[in-house]
């Protein structure tokens, strides 16, 4: 559980592999949850805003240990890692940036330009968090984060 709840030590790829499928699902179960309970308005964007919250905090811990693994200071990274997906999202409960548009007789939300924007740039940044957070190796041994969690795992298969 300290996976999602800390900000110290280093984890290695595959914890950082299972902290993100365990995020996907948390968020996917939720956000189906929240759907159905709450109507549209007020209510439903308090609640998206909690749940969203809550999410940004799990995948924080999360990242910021595998940052720390790779040698690199939380700061800046995480705040790069995560703020434009953490602005986009805002956009998107608020509707910010957005035009209502008739398709088919049936009115649906469009981001325009600057929220499409956004999206787009949130998505490359996205992208190059799992590549340099979920493929790039850590750094061998020792760091000041902690110790070299593959030689931690190495140890406890070998007793």
């Amino acid at each position: 559980m300290d996976l999602f709840t800390t900000f110290e030590g280093r984890i290695s790829r595959r914890r950082f592999w299972l902290g993100f499928a365990g995020i996907v699902a948390i968020a996917m179960i939720a956000s189906l949850g929240i759907v159905s309970l709450f109507p549209q308005g007020a209510v439903l964007a308090l609640v998206q805003i909690l749940l969203s919250g809550a999410i940004v905090y799990l995948w924080t811990a999360v990242v910021v240990k595998r940052l720390h693994d790779r040698g690199k200071s939380a700061l800046p990274w995480a705040v790069v890692f995560i703020a434009p997906g953490v602005v986009s999202q805002v956009l998107n409960i608020f509707k910010f940036g957005y035009s209502e548009v008739e398709l088919a007789g049936t009115s649906i939300l469009v981001p325009g330009v600057g929220a499409m924007a956004l999206m787009w740039f949130a998505m490359a940044v996205a992208i190059w968090m799992i590549i340099e957070l979920g493929f790039l190796k850590g750094t061998a041994g020792d760091n000041a984060y902690g110790p070299d969690p593959l030689r931690a795992m190495q140890k406890a298969s070998a007793t």
